[in-house]
């Protein structure tokens, strides 16, 4: 019987393929068009005015809300 106490080895891992080399500007060209940390607050806007702008979801399906609450049953009040 062979000793089978001996965990056995995993498969062999294939190492990373080589990723191909590709013409990037420099880092310091690229960092020099980012907007500092100032200028992307004063231009942050308030996520309330964001939302209002989006469409609803019976905007996307094209359903008319108003229409629906009529035909929709009531529920009794409780007493």
């Amino acid at each position: 019987m062979s000793d089978s106490a001996e965990p056995q080895q995993p498969p062999a891992v294939q190492s990373q393929p080589k990723l191909p080399e590709v013409d990037s500007p420099p880092a310091e060209e690229v960092l020099d068009s980012v907007p500092s940390t100032d200028e992307v607050v004063k231009e942050a806007r308030n996520v309330d005015e964001i939302v209002r702008e989006q469409p609803t979801v019976d905007d996307l399906v094209g359903r008319d809300r108003s229409s629906q609450l009529s035909r929709s049953p009531r529920k009794p009040h409780d007493e």
